[in-house]
């Protein structure tokens, strides 16, 4: 069984100490956090090595290798 991609409106697992940042325009990490416990977070896009996520009123970015699939 081939194991799809999660994608634009799915929800994704993340572990509590996983980092959510966000990029300025020129690619400078310009703001983080780190999660004190585990979410479940709506994808609201997917770029190539990351996950855009709604987290508390805002879009943060996270690696795609520190999330699991929400079942």
């Amino acid at each position: 069984m081939n194991k799809v991609e999660p994608s634009k409106g799915d929800l994704v697992y993340v572990p509590s100490s996983a980092t959510l940042y966000y990029k300025d325009d020129h690619g400078s990490v310009k703001d983080y956090i780190k999660l004190n416990k585990p979410a479940n977070l709506l994808i609201t896009s997917v770029k190539e090595q990351t996950y855009e996520v709604f987290y508390e009123g805002q879009k943060w970015l996270v690696n795609k290798d520190k999330t699991y699939e929400v079942l």
